[in-house]
């Protein structure tokens, strides 16, 4: 899965921010795999994520946990974010006693994530994936700061102007930080954005902008 690869940020700001995937495999497990993306779920969720969901359905924020796991069916992808590597190495360890028979992606920083592996007793990472970054008229993107939030939403789903209008609106004091962060939360469908990071983020961005007083 390419979504999750994409997050702007340094390592220090990454460090603590993971998407962990379960995915069956089609032609290999997809048939009959919906009972084990529930039970892959239900772990996850045992292990505190700051957000889950899957890109049909919802995630926790703009729906509930049992209406996710009420609509998984054969071949349903979903998604988990983790806000510390504590988290993930228990969770791996849930997975490696508990087997829930799908395949398991964890998008971090590798060397954090092999890591995670060894303390849980799983060796060496199977496959690594990684982004090459943003080819092409690269002028035509947002700023940097606005990217590190908007790319925490890998299907864009959290907009650049909806971010610089929420930097607005809390400047103004129509809301809170943690109100703007949690709409854009509820934006990212299947659950990648980060809420405890988007909460840091949004607040080192408040002060690169200077809003006008309204008359």
């Amino acid at each position: 899965m390419t979504h999750s690869l994409h997050r702007r940020g340094n390592l220090e700001d990454l460090k603590d921010d993971f998407v962990v995937l379960g995915c069956p495999a089609t032609g290999i497990n997809k048939a009959g795999s919906a009972p084990k993306t529930q039970k892959f779920l239900s772990i996850c969720y045992k292990n505190g994520p700051i957000n889950l969901g899957d890109m049909k359905t919802g995630n926790i924020y703009n729906t509930t946990m049992d209406d996710i796991l009420s609509h998984v069916t054969d071949g349903t992808i979903v998604q988990c974010t983790f806000d510390n590597r504590e988290k993930i190495v228990s969770l791996l360890k849930d997975l490696k006693e508990k087997r829930p028979g799908i395949s398991v992606i964890i998008s971090g920083v590798s060397d954090i994530v092999q890591q995670c592996m060894e303390e849980a007793g799983l060796g060496r990472i199977h496959t690594i994936e990684y982004s090459l970054g943003t080819w092409g008229k690269t002028e035509l993107l947002p700023e940097f700061e606005i990217l590190k939030t908007h790319t925490m939403c890998g299907h864009a789903m959290i907009g650049a102007d909806l971010i610089r209008k929420l930097v607005r609106d809390v400047k103004r004091g129509r809301r809170t930080v943690e109100e703007a962060c949690l709409e854009m939360a509820k934006c990212c469908t299947c659950g990648n954005y980060n809420l405890t990071r988007g909460i840091r983020l949004f607040k080192e961005l408040l002060p690169l902008y200077m809003v006008h007083s309204l008359y």
